[in-house]
């Protein structure tokens, strides 16, 4: 039964960590390993973009790069998956094999390596990462079992050449330096002190020597000081607590229950133990992508505490095998069934599966670039730019993408500026002289950009999907590319590849609205249930003043989703165009309820206070909506009245400074 136990938690493992590829820094690693290998060559000097201009790079992941490439050049994208599970299975094994070697029993280990397996389900990607934790693993297993723990500043030689957070390697053995010395074991502490010393100097040994050695700790100061505006953007950068609470239950679950076993413990716990813990947990708190440290961490120790307390050592496990069983059988079918994905909200990108993800890349706009042979530079969204690299390098450059320790805060704002300042946008492309734009346009943040390429008569639409877009500067090179594919909305007719949400919202962005409406139309028919289309068709209807049609679109809806902010909010919005103010009041503010961070509550709340000459409330709603839409010209123009009639003449002129930038006058 034992025997069968380890079977079925070997083969959970491997079951979890195979699913959809959906990071695209690893078309970076893939590129990179790629020119390693043919160039015998560790890249000192950026060689991917035409903005950085061959600045220093210190490319820390080089060896698991080679990796990446040499096993996806062989076996694909199956390859990369098998790659990953194997090593997060080892992560494990290690660890579990530790606790078995020290007490024998298995059913704690059980329960908490099924936790850390759903914990650690929201950063399973194919990263260099992912030699980091098997290397955490292995640096932890070591000090715990006190044998050869001299071969460790050999593996940290290959930890500073494969991943950023060698840093770890030190960090632990620091940990354990310090709960001896606390503990008063100075025997121990000086022999583990003398390893810290041997370890740091081993960091050394990298091709950017003392550079590479501390390329962590400046990373770490850029993010703890908030200076990179991109990181501050970015998901995995993000404090856990800021993020969206139930995606993440199963991680504050593990939190939780591995400190109250610290509690259970508390007079046999180790000091060192203590201090991983914290520091882990304080690592991951900080930033979300941090979180399988803590996994790793937390997992083993939590199982020593139970393993060594005296109301929880006696337990007799072969009562709990028959449970144990049904439990990794539960949760390897809520990951095959892909119901893992959907209650952590991947379900968009990510199931039970080995390919990487379309709906992030822009492969088919640069197909398109290849077989008509588009020349000159690019202008691309920012997490567009390792994936053309790939494509492209060394033929094109990219103007930017995510290793955002390389780009300048100065350029970095700039970049953000151009996508709804037109101004920036001139200077930038009279700057780097750009002929091509490959944006993305699924989800937010380049609508108004589009919008005015859409617009401007020396930009030309010549190609789009259901992610991305490419227009062409009309340049004498591209004229006859122009002539070719210039796209007529006029002349449009919906076809297949058009009904999707993200092309109906493409739509909507430029304008093209009876476009947008008749694809909202086709993808209600062919899923009335479709809540975002639903919504966007009533949108539509409002604006065209038909409140009829939108009414009866909402109150279908609303027996689907009762809970709908942006029902309510429309309703909201319907009545008070037709004049029902206090109708129309009472919907927004339940609205505002449901979802506090709706745009369209706030900016309605705030012209109904308007109106009633509340000017206090009017520009509180008005700098909420500020914050959640800070490019939205018409709303800086409004809280610049509201100012004004304050008296607040200074605010008021930013206000209207502010919106003459966004209207690019």
């Amino acid at each position: 039964m034992r025997s069968l136990v380890f079977i079925l938690l070997f083969a959970l493992l491997l079951i979890s960590q195979i699913n959809t590829i959906v990071d695209l820094d690893l078309w970076c690693h893939l590129k990179t390993g790629e020119y390693i290998v043919k160039n015998f060559n560790i890249p000192q000097v950026d060689i991917f973009s035409y903005t950085l201009e061959n600045k220093a790079w210190i490319d820390h992941e080089w060896l698991s790069q080679i990796f990446f490439y040499l096993v996806f050049a062989k076996f694909g994208w199956v390859g990369i998956n098998i790659l990953k599970a194997t090593i997060v299975s080892l992560c494990f094994f290690i660890l579990i094999f530790l606790i078995i070697s020290k007490y024998k029993k298995i059913i704690y280990t059980i329960f908490f390596v099924v936790l850390s397996v759903l914990a650690f389900g929201y950063r399973s990607f194919a990263r260099p990462e992912i030699f980091s934790y098997l290397l955490l693993c292995l640096f932890f297993y070591i000090l715990e079992d006190k044998k050869g723990p001299y071969i460790l500043p050999l593996l940290q030689i290959l930890w500073v050449n494969i991943h950023g957070y060698f840093i770890l390697g030190p960090i632990l053995i620091f940990l354990y330096f310090i709960g001896e010395l606390i503990s008063g074991d100075f025997i121990k502490a000086k022999r583990l002190g003398g390893l810290f010393a041997a370890t740091c100097l081993a960091c050394l040994a990298n091709p950017y020597f003392y550079k590479g050695a501390l390329y962590p700790l400046k990373i770490l100061a850029g993010i703890s000081s908030r200076q990179q505006s991109y990181m501050q953007t970015v998901h995995e950068l993000m404090m856990p607590i800021n993020v969206e609470f139930g995606r993440y239950i199963f991680f504050w679950v593990l939190v939780i229950l591995s400190s109250v076993t610290f509690l259970v413990n508390l007079k046999k716990a180790k000091m060192q133990h203590i201090l991983i813990f914290l520091g882990s947990f304080i690592a991951s708190y900080m930033a979300v992508r941090n979180i399988p440290i803590v996994i790793f961490m937390a997992m083993p120790l939590a199982v020593i505490n139970l393993n060594e307390a005296r109301p929880t050592k006696s337990i007799i496990e072969r009562k709990y095998y028959i449970a144990s069983i049904l439990i990794i059988l539960t949760v390897a079918y809520f990951f095959i069934s892909n119901r893992y994905y959907m209650f952590t909200k991947q379900s968009a990108f990510r199931k039970t599966e080995s390919k990487m993800t379309e709906l992030l890349t822009p492969s088919s706009a640069c197909d398109f670039l290849e077989n008509n042979n588009v020349k000159g530079r690019i202008f691309n969204s920012i997490d567009f730019g390792h994936y053309i690299a790939y494509r492209f390098y060394p033929e094109k450059r990219v103007f930017i993408d995510t290793r955002t320790e390389l780009y300048k805060q100065d350029f970095y704002k700039s970049y953000l500026k151009a996508q709804n300042y037109p101004e920036e946008w001139k200077g930038l492309q009279k700057k780097y002289n750009f002929d091509i734009a490959l944006l993305r346009h699924l989800f937010g943040g380049t609508d108004r950009l589009l919008k005015y390429l859409y617009n401007a008569k020396e930009w030309a639409l010549v190609y789009y999907d259901e992610r991305s877009v490419v227009f062409l500067h009309n340049t004498p090179e591209n004229r006859t590319a122009i002539q070719r594919f210039r796209i007529d909305f006029s002349k449009k007719k919906i076809e297949r590849s058009d009904e999707a949400l993200s092309v109906a919202d493409f739509f909507e962005k430029i304008g093209e609205i009876k476009l947008a409406e008749e694809v909202y139309i086709k993808l209600l028919k062919a899923n009335p249930r479709f809540l975002e289309a639903g919504n966007n068709l009533a949108v539509i209807y409002i604006n065209s003043r038909r409140f009829e049609d939108a009414l009866k679109v909402i109150g279908k809806f609303l027996r689907y989703y009762p809970k709908s902010a942006e029902l309510y909010a429309n309703i909201g919005t319907i009545y008070l165009r037709t004049g029902q103010k206090e109708e129309g009041v009472l919907m927004l503010e339940k609205s505002a309820r449901l979802n506090p961070y709706l745009r369209q509550a706030s900016y309605m709340l705030g012209l109904v206070y308007l109106e009633k000459e509340d000017t206090e409330k009017a520009a509180k709603q008005f700098v909420k909506y500020l914050v959640l839409d800070p490019y939205s010209a018409g709303g800086h123009r409004i809280l610049g009245d509201i100012y004004k009639q304050k008296g607040l003449l200074k605010k008021a002129m930013a206000e209207y400074n502010e919106a003459d930038k966004l209207e690019g006058k």
